[in-house]
């Protein structure tokens, strides 16, 4: 009797909500909704169409699904905030400088932009309107999630309606948090250290929406929210005690200072608010057998023999030649690559060519620095070593005195390493790239893959880090200095960084985190790849179920020359990768230039991501 009770309560709540629209807005919940307004027999729709062709469509934002899903609309004039125009034309320009362009790039952007142009027929400026139809409409600049975000406000018999774009989902849920990466130019942080940094913004465009008092939200994800009030403030709740919870931990207390950090709190948090970082862990010197350059550790043995981790620049290469010249160090036997930021590794191929030495890195470093064309990363450096061994997890090797162990260690990044030294005469020292600094956490770029699952991520290098041998001392590349926390310290800093798992778990629109925070849960290999007329090649899509259940996922390709691809599926266990690989012929006819492939991603629950990832192929 319960169960029947209950479920006659939930009918009796869908049926007064449906009550509640205007009849004249037609709405269809799909992976895209489909949202018109009818007048007179026309119809006016919101980024996709619920039947016929509209007479006008309106883009909230210019991400790429959004624009594919207008383009099959084939709407008779698009409306499009002036903010989309940069996105929405030009994409043949991007798109060929884009191919030098996402080398040694640190603006830290989501790609998912339009493939081909869409433009606009008229671009509105912030509070501009419009009368169609006999309906007064107001677009309102609500950046934050997108750059560009806007929003729509009209009424419709008697109520007010605001359609929202991908600013606020039901339940003051977000899509994902990468796409809030931004640079903060009031605590002149860049956008790679920018975790979130557009979340200033967003709250404000909640504001400005709130201040609207519309009586419905409209998004282009999910249901329609019927508690508009109710709903923005549970948002602005949910992301500043994420983003409280990130200020707590994090690494960047120590590289920029309190000022600068109390600058971020504010922006997001208030005035006169604050989240302090934990106070500075123990930190000593470096042994005499360690020199600091630059990011560049250089390791010397008792016979004067020198092993490098990191060669990040020209200024580290040139300091490695100059000890050599002056005899400080006879020469170099091996390099060691932590991970695969520029900053790291962009002159490694120059030195091992020049001091004749190999170079060492964990199979998830290896491929990037050898083949860094096929990759998009934040920071990769163009400059491809020529070899690179491979160390495997846990690999052990002798080098003079030093005892080394290979790590994969998936902090700062998911491409990292990390490299046990232990030294007859010294407590022994790990060398985690840059995953930790004395105040913290390196997360700070969402677009690294900092996962946070409990068996990856930060999660995973917490464990490493209790399996080496007691005492242990940590070295992050960028300081001069040996470091390590106390157990009540590793206690506060996984605690919290347990806490905001389960805080951006309720704030996003994903089964588990993990989707939220990375961008590449699908993505191309290789990234990019060039070809000439004619030729035959192939291309993977890599799939991360990030789910903690099997999920089975369908990929259908687009672009030019696919047309006779057939879609392809794969069943992925539980927290594994699977690998769909598509062949492709480019035509004989084909001009130079660089073409665009995408990929629409479909799960098993329904859960469908159209254009999601993308690859280049440059003909030649």
């Amino acid at each position: 009797m319960k169960l029947l009770a209950s479920l006659a309560a939930g009918l009796t709540v869908a049926v007064s909500l449906a009550e509640e629209l205007p009849s004249s807005l037609k709405f269809e919940q799909k992976e895209v909704n489909a949202i018109s307004v009818v007048a007179n027999g026309h119809q006016l729709s919101i980024n996709r169409s619920t039947d016929a062709d509209p007479e006008l469509l309106l883009l909230t934002h210019a991400r790429r699904d959004v624009v594919e899903f207008a383009r099959d609309s084939s709407p008779s004039s698009v409306n499009a905030s002036s903010a989309s125009q940069e996105f929405l034309e030009g994409t043949s320009e991007r798109w060929d400088a884009w191919w030098d362009d996402r080398f040694d790039y640190y603006e830290q952007q989501v790609t998912r932009l339009p493939v081909q142009d869409f433009p606009a027929d008229k671009y509105l400026e912030d509070g501009a309107s419009f009368n169609w139809r006999g309906l007064e409409f107001r677009l309102i600049a609500t950046p934050g999630y997108t750059r560009d975000g806007a929003s729509y406000l009209t009424e419709l018999e008697g109520k007010k309606v605001a359609f929202t774009g991908e600013l606020i989902l039901d339940g003051g849920r977000v899509q994902d948090l990468y796409s809030f990466q931004e640079s903060i130019p009031a605590a002149k942080i860049g956008g790679y250290h920018g975790y979130m940094g557009r979340l200033a913004i967003w709250l404000e465009s909640l504001d400005k929406l709130a201040a609207e008092k519309p009586d419905f939200l409209v998004p282009s994800r999910g249901p329609i929210i019927h508690n508009p009030l109710e709903t923005i403030s549970a948002a602005r709740s949910k992301a500043r005690q994420i983003y409280r919870n990130y200020l707590s931990t994090n690494a960047l207390h120590w590289y920029f200072g309190e000022e600068r950090m109390q600058t971020c709190a504010e922006l997001v948090l208030g005035p006169g608010e604050n989240a302090p970082g934990m106070p500075f862990a123990e930190h000593i010197d470096l042994p005499d057998w360690c020199q600091h350059i630059g990011t560049t550790k250089l390791l010397v043995s008792q016979s004067g023999r020198g092993f490098v981790l990191d060669v990040g620049g020209t200024r580290s290469l040139d300091t490695l030649r100059t000890v050599i010249a002056d005899g400080l160090v006879k020469g170099i036997d091996g390099i060691f690559a932590t991970h695969t930021h520029n900053d790291h590794t962009a002159a490694i191929a120059e030195a091992a060519r020049e001091f004749g030495c190999p170079v060492y890195a964990l199979p998830e470093v290896a491929d990037v620095i050898a083949s860094p064309g096929k990759w998009f990363l934040p920071g990769v450096s163009p400059n491809a070593v020529d070899e690179v061994i491979t160390k495997q997890d846990g690999e052990e090797m002798a080098w003079q005195e030093f005892a080394l162990t290979f790590h994969f260690f998936p902090g700062q990044m998911y491409n990292h390493g990390a490299l046990l030294v232990e030294h007859p005469e010294h407590a022994p020292v790990v060398f985690i790239g840059d995953s930790f600094s004395p105040s913290g956490i390196d997360d700070y770029c969402l677009m690294n893959r900092n996962l946070m699952g409990t068996d990856t991520g930060y999660e995973l290098c917490f464990k490493i880090l209790e399996t080496l041998p007691e005492g242990v001392w940590m070295v992050n590349q960028h300081i001069p200095h040996l470091f390590r926390f106390t157990a009540e310290e590793k206690s506060f800093l996984l605690d919290r960084y347990r806490d905001r798992r389960k805080l951006i778990s309720e704030f996003v629109n994903w089964d588990h985190v993990d989707y939220a925070i990375d961008s590449q849960w699908a993505s191309f290999y290789p990234y990019g790849q060039t070809a000439t007329p004619g030729q035959s090649l192939s291309t993977d899509v890599r799939i991360h179920n990030h789910s903690i259940v099997s999920r089975s996922f369908t990929v259908k390709l687009a672009g030019k020359w696919i047309s006779n691809i057939e879609q392809k599926s794969i069943e992925i266990a539980p927290r594994e990768t699977g690998v769909l690989t598509f062949s492709l012929k480019v035509p004989d006819n084909a001009e130079s230039g660089i073409y665009m492939i995408t990929a629409d991603i479909e799960r098993s629950d329904g859960v469908t991501c159209r254009a999601f990832c993308e690859t280049l192929i440059r003909v030649e």
